[in-house]
């Protein structure tokens, strides 16, 4: 053999036999065989099974929420069709009442009496929801947060 094809010796610590028996000095067969890929080959095929491992990772989470997103989605259908027939039904309970109120009095004032009582309930909904919108809503604790991160970030990294 010359020089430049010899392999370096083994330390001293594996002059014994390897793990699981063999004949002393047979550490090739239990360490294997001196890589021939280089640095380069070897970095690009890390990267791309991590690659490969991140999509699979991604994959696996889009399968996962489908199949959690499914049944919230007919419940969500479900809510949606009770709130339409409560809706139904309410207009229903609204034509009785200004039926019930026409057998006492006019008409044409029942059904008044029926439209003031709506309009009385969407103006008090209306400023209900108007009082909610005029709270302020503040980010003071997220940009704390992220203030005190950069400057972690700057205390730990690396002067230049």
């Amino acid at each position: 053999m010359t020089a430049a094809t010899q392999q370096p010796a083994l330390p001293a610590s594996t002059s014994g036999p390897p793990p699981g028996g063999g004949p002393p000095g047979d550490w090739r067969r239990w360490i294997g065989a001196r890589p021939t890929v280089g640095v380069g080959p070897a970095g690009k095929a890390v990267a791309e099974d991590v690659s490969a491992l991140i999509k699979a990772e991604i994959a696996l989470a889009k399968a996962e929420l489908m199949a959690g997103i499914k049944p919230k989605a007919m419940g969500i259908g479900a809510f949606v069709g009770a709130a339409v027939l409560g809706w139904l039904g309410l207009q229903g309970l609204l034509i009785t009442l200004g039926f019930l109120l026409a057998l006492v009095m006019p008409a044409w004032v029942a059904a008044l009496v029926v439209t003031l009582l709506l309009l009385a309930g969407a103006a008090v909904a209306g400023l209900l929801g108007k009082k909610k919108f005029e709270t302020q809503v503040s980010l003071d604790t997220t940009k704390a947060n992220v203030e005190e991160d950069v400057e972690w970030t700057k205390a730990h990294l690396p002067s230049r």
